[in-house]
């Protein structure tokens, strides 16, 4: 018999996301003890009303969704609804069962190997203006390269036109940024300042065990 794949997409007429089954040739059966647990997935999410990250565009949905109808719109043997930020509104996204065992691989070997060296930073690139839940959403994304062993340099840039914060207020903006990812990384370097931009750069924790 032919396996088929859900396919996601967001739908802007209602505002959810709507899932829909496509054939496919191949089919997996992969086991969730595999995934790396450590965020709340599925059921285990403390949360009614959750946005979502658009799995083609990896962008925000424009509104909340009810948790317990996107899980009881996606085939939860194949598709793993995963928190990935609490404040200030609780983000999830949705992983393919059998890519994430895949990254839960990958991410056992460059923990165990650390990074190789000289290997080139991610950069994650924010303005003083960006809203909250977008920089949730991409503090999220740093913080999956960083539990990999990567190197992050998070860029806070001042865009035309927004006015400019004090050094005070830039400062304060990136030790919340520290505070968020500290606990799996640390600052590697100096962190670089000019009168409009601040980056901050991380070093992933790599597991020795």
């Amino acid at each position: 018999m032919q396996s088929r794949r859900l396919h996601v997409r967001f739908d802007p007429a209602s505002g959810f996301f709507i899932s829909t089954l496509r054939p496919f040739n191949r089919s997996y059966a992969t086991s969730s003890k595999h995934v790396d647990n450590r965020k709340p997935t599925n059921d285990k999410i403390p949360y009614t009303f959750v946005r979502v990250v658009d799995p083609e565009t990896d962008k925000l949905s424009p509104t909340k969704q009810s948790l317990r109808t996107l899980l009881s719109s996606l085939d939860l043997k194949r598709w793993i609804v995963e928190l990935v930020a609490e404040k200030p509104e609780p983000i999830v996204r949705l992983l393919d069962r059998k890519e994430a065992f895949q990254k839960y691989k990958e991410q056992r070997k460059a923990m165990k190997k650390g990074m190789k060296s000289g290997e080139a930073a991610k950069e994650i690139q924010l303005t003083w203006a960006t809203a909250s839940g977008d920089v949730s959403h991409k503090l999220a994304k740093a913080r999956s390269f960083l539990e990999k062993g990567c190197k992050v340099d998070i860029v806070f840039a001042r865009k035309k036109g927004q006015p400019l914060l004090t050094p005070k207020e830039m400062q304060a903006r990136l030790q919340d940024v520290a505070s968020e990812l500290e606990d799996v990384s640390k600052e590697w370097k100096v962190r670089e300042v000019t009168s409009t931009t601040r980056v901050i750069s991380f070093q992933g924790a790599c597991d020795s065990g």
